[in-house]
């Protein structure tokens, strides 16, 4: 008999704190915490993201954005918050190195990560008027006098700055690297000249390559590029491999903690299944030279666990971290 009471006491309180919430969810609106500023494609995707799913959800989604901290401050703002499935956090692939910067304790296998998109190459520009004619001229300037040509990107970790680190270092050129709140910011100081290149993706930076308001030097990739009818965008990668020795891959999306309730995860899951396959997104992939994912979960979570270990890995190699992998909790590369 007591273990029938105490059987049916468990049950009615899981109810009360898990069951019910689960069928009740969403009762109230949902805030998504944007780690990058306005106007960026982090910020693009999960408006977009924001919008398809509130229409499964049949709840509004506000979307805020959190800047500062490399990404901490919005991680750690979502982390703290109830792990009710009402605090998300508008992520890319800078997450994977807010641990081994050490801007927040929790890493990727603390969260349930939601890919949207991702895959535009990147691209390094300067304003039309520069007088770097090609990337030689301005490697060779930041050759000659190091530290004297500055490159904008988006915040400390992400693919942007990894990529235009990746480029110095494979070309010994010393650039000095000046960080933004997203890849909108630092597009505007490319063309106000608060810098002299910038680097993001082709796709964000296409409307004003069309506008000729930025001029491209070349990808940070190992093919050439043609953007519409402009003319092809060299490869930096064709003469300098070394490019892709700092492991960075874009992607943008969404992730909760992963100790979320499992049944409301899984109303999660359904509605972002529906979402990714919205034609706003699609949309919005395709202007900016993106692919749609869709990926989420455990296969999210190995793939960018992957980048994780190996970013982490890498920069500690660079002494550009104060710890080990191991001594963060970040998985060896296997």
């Amino acid at each position: 008999m007591k273990n029938l009471f105490a059987s049916f006491a468990f049950a009615t309180a899981l109810v009360a704190s898990g069951g019910a919430g689960a069928q009740d969810f969403p009762s109230k609106p949902i805030e998504i915490s944007v780690w990058a500023s306005a106007g960026g494609g982090t910020d693009g995707t999960n408006r977009l993201l924001a919008q398809a799913m509130q229409e499964e959800l049949g709840m509004r989604i506000n979307v805020v954005n959190r800047t500062g901290g490399g990404g901490g401050v919005a991680m750690s703002h979502v982390w703290n918050q109830p792990h009710d499935g009402y605090s998300w956090l508008g992520a890319s692939e800078g997450m994977q190195l807010v641990k081994a910067m050490e801007y927040f304790d929790k890493g990727t296998s603390d969260w349930r990560w939601y890919m949207i998109i991702g895959g535009t190459p990147g691209v390094i520009s300067v304003p039309q008027d520069s007088p770097y004619q090609t990337l030689e001229d301005l490697l060779q300037a930041a050759r000659d006098e190091p530290g004297s040509v500055t490159v904008g990107h988006c915040p400390l970790g992400c693919v942007w700055h990894m990529r235009a680190l990746a480029l110095g270092l494979a070309t010994d050129a010393d650039f000095t690297y000046v960080p933004y709140d997203g890849t909108a910011p630092a597009h505007v100081a490319a063309l106000s000249r608060e810098v002299d290149a910038v680097v993001s993706g082709v796709g964000e930076q296409a409307e004003y390559l069309r506008a000729g308001t930025l001029r491209p030097l070349a990808m940070i990739e190992h093919d050439d590029y043609v953007l519409d009818d402009l003319d092809p965008i060299p490869a930096a990668g064709k003469e300098y491999p070394g490019i892709d020795d700092i492991p960075a891959s874009m992607w943008l999306g969404m992730a909760i903690p992963k100790d979320t309730d499992p049944a409301i995860v899984a109303i999660i899951d359904e509605a972002f299944e529906v979402a990714v396959q919205s034609e706003a997104i699609k949309a919005f992939a395709d202007e900016r030279r993106m692919i749609v994912s869709g990926m989420y979960g455990e296969e999210a979570e190995a793939r960018l666990q992957i980048m994780e270990s190996a970013l982490a890995a890498k920069l500690y190699e660079l002494s550009m971290i104060d710890k080990s992998p191991e001594e963060l909790g970040i998985p060896s590369v296997e």
